[in-house]
């Protein structure tokens, strides 16, 4: 695996070196458009309707949309860029029952660096101990993250990235009581019993991708019937075999005219 993050976990006066790893592959399997005769991917290009024209890289610049419509254009040129922090601060230690799943974003494994093993797993195991999980706080891609690290298995840290409150929409949260029709006591009463009746541990090997599965069977029978297409090199790259296949033919003709001589 390649690393996303190397920096530094806080833990009150102790610094823990430590590398990022993506914990969740994505679970889709990667599509692309491609030219039916020759295999080629489709590129896109970047087309102004007003100006009718492809525009460069250089015409290009990101705008922010502001809610009456309006667009303010993000010129960064000129300015100092910001520095990076590398450090991901641990502010405080909740259960992790207190936390909503509705925050959690990404999953990534931490790993310790080196001289870091030993305070990282001290860390590891006093949130195991008392079954807690540390609210953080730290910077990706220039902006600031919230974040949760917990403990794994036996003895791993996980961290996910969090959204922030002000991104979670609250409107859903009266769909539970729209129209709500009153309930008997025997009625919570079933509800309940059925709940017992299906509770058990968690174990996530019971609820494998099965769709996905059949997909990738799909597409190996699709392959190996010949209904694979390789696409061609890119253009402009000749190949090494082709590289080769000249000079032998340059080398051979030099040959042919010296023996002619």
């Amino acid at each position: 695996m390649r690393s996303l993050f190397k920096g530094v976990l806080g833990f009150g006066l102790v610094s823990i070196p430590v590398a990022l790893y993506r914990a969740v592959g994505d679970e889709r399997v990667e599509t692309h458009w491609i030219h039916r005769h020759c295999g080629e991917r489709v590129r896109y290009q970047r087309h102004c309707p007003v100006c009718d024209r492809v525009l460069e890289p250089a015409d290009l610049v990101r705008a922010a949309v502001l809610p009456d419509g309006r667009m303010v254009p993000l010129d960064d040129e000129g300015r100092d860029p910001a520095p990076k922090d590398r450090t991901i601060s641990v502010l405080t230690f909740h259960p992790l029952a207190d936390l909503d799943p509705v925050y959690f974003d990404q999953a990534y494994w931490l790993k310790a660096q080196s001289g870091g093993q030993k305070a990282y797993q001290l860390l590891a195991r006093a949130m195991a101990r008392r079954h807690k999980v540390a609210v953080a706080r730290m910077t990706a891609r220039d902006r600031p993250r919230l974040s949760v690290v917990r403990p794994y298995g036996t003895g791993a840290l996980m961290l996910h990235s969090m959204h922030w409150p002000e991104s979670v929409r609250r409107e859903g949260a009266h769909f539970g009581t729209e129209g709500a029709a009153p309930t008997s006591e025997r009625e919570d009463e079933m509800a309940l019993a059925l709940v017992d009746q299906l509770s058990e541990p968690f174990q996530p090997a019971q609820y494998p991708d099965e769709a996905r599965s059949r997909l990738m069977a799909d597409l190996v029978a699709r392959a190996q019937a010949g209904g694979a297409v390789t696409p061609p090199p890119p253009a402009g790259l000749e190949s090494l075999v082709e590289q080769l296949s000249r000079s032998l033919e340059a080398v051979g003709a030099v040959s042919a005219a010296a023996a002619g001589r």
